[in-house]
């Protein structure tokens, strides 16, 4: 879902722990809350889809005396007509990582592996041995499919996008990944 309204000029950190707390409190289960950039007026929400409906019907709430518009994100829309559609160069590639859960304790950390690179190809993952995996992505279009594709069905496993874990930013204002060339989380 996009929502607008909420006060750009904050950082962006606050934005989204105020949407959070915002949706949450009224029985919303977020998966991730993305405000793309410092300054943006719109901001990504992903949520469980039995709570999509529920989210929607909070258009015109109030949030910090500021008046939100949520609405249905087009993921099947191929046009350029939405308010993300031009997504920067950077964007493309950007690196993100997921928590994915739902698969049985009895698969090998391989099997695992194997299950998430047949769904998304060119991606990679690290099994956790608990029946859940990191998996790493690139771009937004990727993340974008894989919260989508969140609550599936793999191979007998109904698999769930928990978490997209924050971007680790190290001091000069890059991420790990881009200083170093891995995950923290590896």
């Amino acid at each position: 879902m996009v929502v607008q309204g909420y006060d750009a000029s904050l950082p962006t950190e606050v934005v989204e722990e105020a949407l959070k707390k915002h949706l949450t409190s009224r029985g919303i289960k977020l998966i991730h809350v993305s405000v793309p950039a410092e300054y943006c007026i719109c901001a990504l929400i992903y949520a469980n889809r039995e709570c999509e409906a529920e989210a929607l019907k909070l258009d015109g709430s109030d949030m910090g005396g500021r008046v939100l518009e949520i609405k249905a994100y087009p993921f099947d829309d191929n046009t350029l007509d939405h308010v993300f559609a031009p997504i920067n160069s950077f964007d493309k590639h950007r690196p993100h990582e997921l928590k994915v859960t739902g698969f049985g304790t009895s698969l090998s950390q391989n099997d695992i592996k194997k299950m998430l690179c047949r769904v998304f190809p060119g991606s990679d993952c690290t099994a956790l041995g608990n029946g859940s995996a990191l998996l790493y992505l690139n771009g937004q279009h990727a993340l974008d499919e894989a919260l989508k594709l969140s609550g599936g069905s793999m191979e007998g496993f109904k698999f769930a996008v928990t978490e997209v874990l924050p971007e680790i930013v190290v001091p000069g204002g890059i991420s790990y990944e881009d200083a170093f060339g891995k995950s923290m989380y590896k």
